[in-house]
């Protein structure tokens, strides 16, 4: 039996192929926006900068977590839950950056 979305396997296998690249990729943009916006704000010295470069950080170290979890471990343990509070922290930074900075 067939299923509608069945044409997308290829691009699923493909993309687990291709996931510890893409982190790696991810992990480095992230430390680049990361230091191009802490180089804003030193020069800058605007709060919402600084909360930009916080979430930005926040974004790095936890691609980082995931890289060393997926090279040096057994892949499980940054858990979604852990995950999620990476998030939580990046999001409550932009939004400050945003609507308080």
């Amino acid at each position: 039996m067939e299923y509608l979305w069945d044409f997308l396997r290829p691009f699923t296998i493909m993309a687990a192929e291709l996931d510890p690249y893409i982190k790696i990729v991810v992990f480095l943009l992230a430390l680049g926006i990361f230091y191009i916006s802490y180089r804003a704000y030193a020069k800058n010295k605007s709060k919402r900068l600084l909360f930009v470069s916080v979430a930005f950080a926040l974004f790095a170290f936890k691609w980082l977590i995931k890289l060393i979890d997926i090279f040096f471990s057994p892949g499980t343990f940054l858990a979604d839950s852990s995950e999620n509070i990476f998030e939580l922290l990046i999001l409550l930074s932009l939004f400050i950056a945003l609507f308080r900075g």
